[in-house]
């Protein structure tokens, strides 16, 4: 009876073991955005060029990098590679062609980039940006604030400690900084700048971006379309949550970019990505739609083999070392 009760747990432990492997060694579509050391970074977007070469290096060595494209056609044909990883760059930042392209092609490494067109030639679409730095890096804020969104006013009492803790409508310059993105957020872009331009004035500053933080101009795009291994994505043209769009909207926002990165790279465009990992089943068919083969959301997990094409997930990857990549990345789920 003992022997059987053995065999039982061993054969148990060995099944538990078998599911860790498989899951261990599903594909993984990776998540960047810039590549730099910007003075603010409250969401984690900057990975430093020292971190990311070394998360390229490890990558390397433990996973096969390959182009999202195949990847995804190879899950679409119902064989989804083992212990494959594809590497994404978001928005369209130009510290990536300045910053990531060197490392990569050091590397022989692929990435696909999804830009968003319309920062090309306006810098105030990547808004967020501009309000970090209002809020975050001016010296000293009022220690108040009444302002108006949307036709409902807001206040707060700010203070001056990040770690404060805090009471009633008193809020440290971090928390007042993710308030603030989530009301600017659902705005329409006039009234987002109109918004910004109010904020700036009551910090004593200004409401224009920093070049550091700008989108890649049509020659350096055409110049990153043309490295090789680098494909180009389409991210919309002005980075609003799609699911809040009217139809119509909706269709030229996603058109419209694909539309754009093609003209200026001269290369179809096949793949896309949510702005904010915002989607809904609208938002994915209206992608199936306009022609798309896929789509990259910001969902946190690997990629299972039944996965939805318009719906594939990512890992984000924030300004890690060796330790961190390892346990978050090579050894998540």
């Amino acid at each position: 009876m003992s022997g059987a009760i053995a065999m039982r747990q061993t054969a148990s432990k060995f099944l538990q073991w078998s599911r860790l492997i498989a899951h261990f060694n599903r594909p993984v579509v990776l998540m960047y955005h810039r590549i730099g050391e910007p003075l603010v970074d409250p969401w984690e977007l900057s990975v430093s060029p020292q971190n990311f070469a070394r998360q390229i290096e490890i990558l390397g060595e433990t996973r096969d990098i390959v182009p999202l494209q195949w990847l995804v056609q190879r899950l679409c044909d119902g064989r989804p590679p083992r212990n494959a990883a594809a590497i994404t760059f978001d928005d369209g930042y130009a510290d990536v062609l300045q910053n990531a392209v060197p490392i990569m092609r050091r590397m022989n490494c692929l990435a696909t980039v999804f830009v968003t067109t319309t920062a090309i030639t306006d810098p105030a679409v990547f808004w967020w940006d501009i309000l970090s730095r209002i809020i975050l890096e001016t010296t000293a804020l009022p220690d108040s604030l009444a302002i108006e969104f949307a036709g409902r006013n807001y206040d707060w009492r700010v203070t001056g400690d990040a770690m404060h803790a805090q009471s009633g409508n008193a809020v440290n310059r971090t928390r007042l900084h993710f308030d603030l993105h989530a009301l600017l957020k659902p705005l329409q872009v006039q009234e987002r700048e109109k918004a910004l331009e109010r904020l700036a004035r009551w910090a004593r500053t200004d409401a224009g971006p920093r070049k550091s933080d700008r989108a890649m101009t049509h020659q350096e795009l055409r110049q990153l379309a043309d490295t090789d291994g680098v494909s180009i994505g389409a991210h919309t043209c002005t980075h609003p949550s799609l699911p809040l769009l009217k139809q119509d909207d909706l269709e030229r926002e996603i058109s419209g970019s694909r539309k754009q990165c093609e003209e200026i790279t001269g290369r179809r465009v096949v793949g896309f990505a949510y702005p904010f990992g915002d989607f809904d089943d609208s938002t994915a068919n209206a992608v199936r739609s306009a022609g798309m083969d896929y789509a990259v959301t910001t969902l946190p997990r690997e990629v299972g083999s039944k996965v939805d094409p318009f719906r594939l997930p990512r890992l984000m990857v924030a300004d890690w070392g060796e330790v961190d990549f390892r346990r978050r990345v090579l050894c998540h789920g």
